[in-house]
C-alpha cells in the first residue's frame, strides 16, 4: 500500500515528502531516513528568511524627501 513518508535529515528536519509502498527498491538520500507519516505530522522544513530591511524614507513623497534634504543642507 502506498503511503506518505517524511524524509528526515540527520538533524530530524523534514527535507522532503514522498509516496512509497515501503517495500519497493528505493532508499532515502544518504544521511536521511524515511518515516511513515500518513497524518502529515512532519511538514517540510524551510529556512527562516531574514526580515527585509525597510527604507525609512520609502513611504515619503518626493516633496517630503526634498524638504528633508533642504533642511539638512547648510
Amino acid at each position: 500500500m502506498v503511503m506518505q513518508y517524511a524524509i528526515l535529515d540527520s538533524t530530524g528536519r523534514c527535507v522532503n515528502r514522498v509516496l512509497w509502498d515501503g517495500i519497493s527498491d528505493w532508499q532515502p538520500p544518504d544521511g536521511c531516513i524515511a518515516v511513515a507519516d500518513p497524518e502529515n505530522l512532519h511538514p517540510i522544513y524551510v529556512e527562516p528568511q531574514p526580515e527585509p530591511e525597510t527604507d525609512p524614507l520609502a513611504t515619503l513623497t518626493d516633496e517630503q524627501k526634498a524638504a528633508l534634504l533642504a533642511l539638512l543642507q547648510p
